[in-house]
């Protein structure tokens, strides 16, 4: 079916890609499946739109373009280094949109047509080494009414961005029709973004707790399923249907209902309903089954498309003697609990659990559970409207998944099973069963569990047990006392380098490293990195940082740094210094800009500027509050700074950039870079007041100011929260108020994240140290100011004078301070930087 193909690429070229990032968890999980069987059509998802209405196959196709455009998640592509995969998002894609005329066909024929079209495109196979994951097919049915088969792999799509995608297609559609700009969200973060922040979180303290609780929730688990009518093959096949029934109309508001007299969630409920219906089907007492959420918990996420969607495993006590009202609530509250902490990723829970691997079996889930209303909105767009159809199974994952979705025209109950082990009278069986629960839980909440009557299944009984593969899960393993690290002082320089090569080939997974090896040369990245510190910190006590190994790649060179050049000696652990460097883009010139601290405002600056421009990013968020840090002066702490940029020989120009108080610090730097001979072009500095300034000010203004400040705030994330940009938990931790409420009613989430508390440290550590800072009259300035400060801060230089130059310019920037850094916010700055920077130099 040719005329069925999407065509992403032009061809006879290869795109180059703009970006790349480390894999999300998810992806990871996917790249690991699709290598086990390429092109696992399990891995596809499948979607069906009707459309209704005035409307174009050119504009529809327009529409998926900008939107391509839009989200970078959709231009993306996989490669594979030393057997890890990374993303990478390439400048554009020829996306075509497959359209297929069926208006001629007899109505008859034009239904099983359908049918047969959209299993064949949800089942089609991707190549993960191929950017734009994703293809659409419009199905022409009449004038006015059409079918869109989208088919997406979940490495790049999830539920959630179906709505999002139905949004974005409909309004662009509509304003192309109608001559208009599309009102869109503006997006502050890509998906790349998101990977980098779950990198950083998996080596947090909030990811260790995570742990310690699904420890406590399935450590020692029982692997559950129900009874299959037929024996599995050695390796799991993804042969599937979907039997479905649609509900009464009135069925949405009892269940509703019901939910809101029990004070549960709408998935509480029909949880509770699963695992009894489960309980009295297998016999089980001890029942788990697998569950999505959306894995969207900040507002920034909520308008992208992307997978972040994670699997939870939930384990629920079962006793045939509690009443359905009682079994609901207990079920309530581990959903509750399972929900406050589904930040772990579910490749990482199979590796911290380590059940037995078995090949025709997934790990710790054979039956999913989803119940939720329909992801696309049904919604008319100019001249047209979109409306959620059922989709085609592109295959299963799971023995049994068990879906329950709600749309305007009422809530359908569906059964995906894996028509190689049931038989599809036992699946008819279970749907039944599965209303009976519901009915008999809706008119009879006190009734025991074991009220409902389970029919025979083919000669079997009810009771049959779990089958515990717990039981063949590997011995742990006997806890070894700790060693003592090794004495380096006893070695020769050629021994420490031989021992440190242990270390970095069996991180590299190398058979051997040589003296002049480059650990990043030879596929090292930052979390190997840190994998082989963490070794070199237990083997030898020595304490080192990424700081060190950026400046000394080689092994010969890092264990010279580390233990001491001379042959014999062990010198003193190199100092810590609480300061690293990120390299954010190699440019093609000589010009540079260095950024000072908020590292994950500035990732984006990288993609913004000239490809002559290198890009870094300087950050102290491995500081700590000791003697290194505590009391040091501005000037002492700027002098870190330059340490840590490694310029070497390398002589400029290059662009100094922080936000508040890190401006301040940044011009400092400038200085210190000016007196050592190295050409600073200028300081680029946002929302930085010259330090005393405010001070100097009689007391009637500060206060003046400070409340006029704080009511223009209030506005602003007020504004942001009505608008649905700001989720509830994140506006109220922004006013101390509060938060400190927050913390002593004890509320979820409102301790600051580790990000959050490495940001404040090092803010505060700042101002300490800028309180007795005297600026002198300098080099060029560049000043920002964003919405968080009155426009009287631009007309007085926000108080610089002479110490900013005679020509300071001050440029506007919309947003909220570190709002200020997001996609506008970030163009003005680049813009602004290259402009003078390129045109002051060539």
């Amino acid at each position: 079916m040719s005329q069925m193909e999407n065509t992403t690429v032009a061809s006879g070229s290869e795109p180059g890609f703009i970006a790349e990032f480390p894999c999300t968890q998810t992806q990871l999980r996917c790249w690991v499946l699709d290598q086990l069987k390429p092109g696992n059509p399990a891995l596809n998802v499948a979607v069906r739109w009707e459309i209704r209405g005035a409307f174009k196959a050119s504009t529809i196709e327009a529409a998926f373009r900008r939107i391509i455009q839009r989200h970078e998640v959709l231009r993306t592509r996989f490669v594979e280094r030393a057997g890890r995969p990374y993303q990478q998002v390439v400048e554009a894609v020829d996306f075509r949109m497959s359209v297929i005329d069926l208006r001629n066909m007899p109505a008859a024929q034009r239904e099983q047509r359908i049918l047969s079209i959209g299993e064949e495109t949800a089942s089609a196979p991707f190549d993960l080494g191929k950017p734009c994951l994703f293809r659409v097919t419009l199905l022409m049915v009449e004038n006015d009414r059409a079918f869109i088969l989208i088919t997406a792999h979940q490495s790049c799509f999830d539920g959630w961005s179906i709505r999002v995608l139905g949004r974005e297609v409909g309004e662009i559609a509509a304003a192309i029709d109608a001559g208009r700009q599309p009102v869109l969200p503006d997006l502050p973060l890509q998906y790349g973004d998101f990977a980098l922040w779950q990198d950083e979180y998996l080596g947090s303290y909030g990811f260790e707790t995570e742990k310690t609780f699904w420890k406590e929730q399935l450590g020692n688990a029982p692997y559950f399923e129900v009874p299959t009518d037929h024996p599995r093959q050695a390796i799991k096949s993804n042969n599937g249907n979907i039997l479905s029934v649609v509900r009464p109309a009135d069925f949405g508001e009892r269940i509703e209902r019901a939910a809101r007299e029990q004070r549960v969630s709408l998935y509480g409920y029909g949880a509770a309903i699963m695992s009894s219906m489960l309980h009295r089907f297998t016999g089980a007492k001890d029942i788990l089954f697998g569950t999505q959420i959306a894995g969207r918990d900040h507002s920034d996420l909520e308008d992208l498309i992307g997978v972040f969607i994670n699997n939870l495993v939930l384990r629920f006590p079962v006793s045939p003697d509690v009443s359905f009202s009682e079994h609901i609530h207990a079920t309530s509250e581990i959903v509750t609990a399972a929900l406050n902490h589904q930040r772990m990723p579910f490749n990482k829970l199979v590796e911290m659990l380590n059940p037995v691997r078995d090949p025709s079996r997934n790990p710790l889930i054979s039956v999913n559970f989803n119940l939720q209303k329909a992801f696309l909105e049904d919604r008319r767009y100019g001249d047209f409207e979109l409306i959620s159809a059922p989709s085609q199974s592109p295959g299963v994952i799971y023995d049994l998944s068990f879906i329950m979705i709600g749309r305007p025209s009422g809530w359908r109950m569906s059964i995906e099973y894996n028509t190689d082990l049931f038989d599809r009278g036992t699946i008819e069986g279970l749907l039944q069963l599965w209303q009976d629960i519901y009915e008999l839980a809706l008119e009879h909440p006190d009734a025991p569990l074991s009220a409902l009557r389970v029919p025979p299944r083919g000669g079997q009984v009810a009771d049959v047990p779990v089958i515990e593969l717990s039981r063949f899960r590997p011995a742990p393993k006997e806890v070894e006392e700790a060693s003592s690290p090794e004495d380096t002082s006893a070695m020769s320089a050629a021994q420490r380098i031989t021992a440190l090569s242990e270390i970095w080939a069996n991180v590299l997974e190398l058979k051997t490293v040589e003296p002049e090896g480059d650990f990043f040369a030879l596929g090292g990245h930052s979390l190997l990195a840190l994998r082989m510190l963490s070794a070199v910190r237990e083997r030898f006590g020595v304490k080192a940082d990424l700081a060190l190994l950026f400046k000394e790649p080689t092994l010969k060179g890092f264990a010279h740094a580390l233990f001491g050049d001379d042959e014999g000696e062990q010198g003193e652990s190199p100092r810590r210094s609480p300061w690293e460097m990120s390299v954010y883009k190699t440019g093609t010139g000589p010009c540079s800009v260095y950024t000072l601290n908020n590292p994950f405002l500035y990732y984006r600056l990288a993609n913004e500027l000239d490809d002559s421009i290198s890009v870094y990013n300087v950050n102290m968020f491995g500081a700590a509050k000791d003697q290194s840090t505590v009391g040091a002066s501005l000037q002492d702490i700027a002098a870190q700074a330059i340490e840590a940029m490694q310029l070497g020989e390398h002589r400029g120009p290059i662009v100094i950039v922080g936000l508040c108080v890190n401006g301040v610090l940044a011009i400092e730097v400038a200085r210190q870079l000016r007196d050592a001979g190295v050409d600073v072009a200028f300081s680029a500095v946002i929302d930085s007041w010259a330090p005393g300034y405010f001070r100097s000010l009689p007391k009637s203004r500060q206060r003046w100011w400070n409340t006029e400040k704080r009511i223009k705030r209030l506005g602003y994330f007020i504004g942001k929260f009505l608008s649905g940009r700001m989720r509830l938990m994140v506006f109220l931790k922004e006013f101390n108020l509060t938060l400190n409420l927050m913390r002593k009613l004890g509320i979820e989430g409102a301790n600051y994240t580790p990000e959050e508390s490495s940001n404040a440290l090092v803010t505060d550590l700042l101002v300490q140290a800028a309180r007795d800072y005297k600026p002198v009259k300098g080099g060029a300035t560049l000043l920002f100011r964003s919405q968080a400060n009155h426009p009287r801060a631009g007309r007085l230089r926000f108080g610089w004078g002479d110490a900013a130059g005679q020509d300071a310019e001050v440029i506007d920037l919309d947003g909220w301070h570190e709002d200020s850094l997001t996609m506008d916010g970030i163009r003005t700055l680049a813009l602004s930087v290259e402009d003078k920077l390129l045109a002051e130099r060539f």
